[in-house]
């Protein structure tokens, strides 16, 4: 069951880690370039779809997998494997959820009462799109961090697994 829950843990990390990265490399980026007022539009349409039971299942998925995979792990007694999966889940919990919790969020619902008109659509995308921007990049480097530490715990717990097949030889 352990192996399954790394399997699922992994996928929600990386697509988080996707989601994030993209919005980092691709939408901001785009949507700096599109004009403010349009920007605007676009990031208040995001902001709503963006609420939906799949994007849910992946962002909170990618803090409770990993816990799982943790225990798991633990009970396997594999304990490093077992940290590391708790450190990945760590930094989705702190990187990911609180900065989103904390930073974008608050900024979303700003953004989502903005009636913004051409006169004053400059400055309210620039107070939002830059301390967005910035605090999505730390998500990004978290989710990252989280997928690779969670790897790293996956594979351990392989070889771990791999070696008490073998006798205990590595």
């Amino acid at each position: 069951m352990r192996h399954l829950f790394f399997v699922l843990a992994l996928l929600c990390t990386g697509l988080s880690a996707g989601i994030f990265f993209t919005f980092s490399i691709l939408v901001m980026p785009g949507l700096d370039l599109g004009g403010a007022l349009s920007a605007i539009h676009a990031m208040q349409g995001i902001n709503t779809v963006v609420r939906n039971a799949l994007f849910a299942v992946v962002f909170f998925g990618a803090l409770v997998l990993p816990l799982l995979a943790a225990f798991g792990a633990r009970s396997a007694g594999h304990r490093g494997a077992a940290r590391l999966a708790f450190l990945a889940a760590l930094l989705q919990a702190v990187a990911v959820i609180g900065v989103t919790l904390q930073v974008n969020v608050p900024l979303n619902e700003t953004l989502a009462t903005v009636a913004a008109s051409e006169a004053t659509a400059s400055g309210t995308w620039r107070e939002f799109s830059g301390p967005w921007s910035s605090w999505n990049h730390v998500r990004t480097a978290g989710a990252i961090l989280a997928f690779l530490g969670l790897l790293a715990a996956w594979a351990m717990d392989l070889t771990s697994t791999g070696s008490r097949r073998h006798g205990g030889l590595r």
